[in-house]
């Protein structure tokens, strides 16, 4: 239970004041616990940040996985295209905390860069297996490249996840029916 307040409080002083400004003695005062205590718990602040990432990151994977189900192909990433939507719709906060982090571990001196490159290449090759099973199936077709098409999906999620971010206002539930379309159209139309 306390670890899941601190989690809490450390996602809620991530968005109102950002790395920089969360502290293990805020996320103790937030939460009703001490800092020696989120201190014994995550050891040091570095850590926190590196738990809150991954708790997050866990809750986005099972979220993808109830939706994605058995699907394949084109079904597949539509279904992760909706529970991308739903996520932002859910979770804006948690998923606000979570790219923040993922944003500044491009920092050299971010030492939760590991766990954000190790979610990177989770998703990339869950990504590249259901391109691959697709065209297994004869629905992708077989000229396109799965570990690409992969990485281009991932890139056009966090270019979305990157501007809804940055302005809270775009029309984030046309983006996704958008992207729903070109996933059929562009992969589909790769078998003409």
């Amino acid at each position: 239970m306390s670890e899941q307040l601190m989690t809490e409080a450390a996602v809620s002083l991530l968005v109102e004041r950002g790395i920089a400004g969360t502290t293990l003695a805020g996320i103790g005062e937030r939460s009703g616990y001490s800092r020696g205590l989120v201190t014994h718990r995550f050891g040091s602040k570095a850590g926190l940040l590196a738990h809150v990432h991954d708790s997050i990151a866990a809750e986005w994977l099972r979220r993808v996985q109830a939706v994605v189900g058995r699907a394949t192909g084109v079904a597949a990433l539509q279904r992760v295209t909706d529970a991308l939507y739903q996520f932002i719709v859910d979770e804006p906060k948690g998923l606000r905390a979570m790219y923040l982090l993922r944003y500044a571990s491009i920092d050299p001196s971010a030492e939760y860069r590991a766990n954000v490159a190790k979610l990177n290449r989770a998703h990339v090759r869950a990504l590249t297996r259901w391109i691959e099973e697709g065209q297994a199936h004869g629905e992708i077709a077989a000229g396109v490249d799965p570990g690409l098409a992969a990485e281009l999906f991932a890139s056009v999620v966090d270019g979305l996840l990157y501007r809804w971010l940055v302005n809270p206002d775009i029309p984030v539930k046309e983006l996704h029916g958008l992207m729903r379309a070109h996933i059929a159209r562009a992969l589909r139309a790769a078998q003409a």
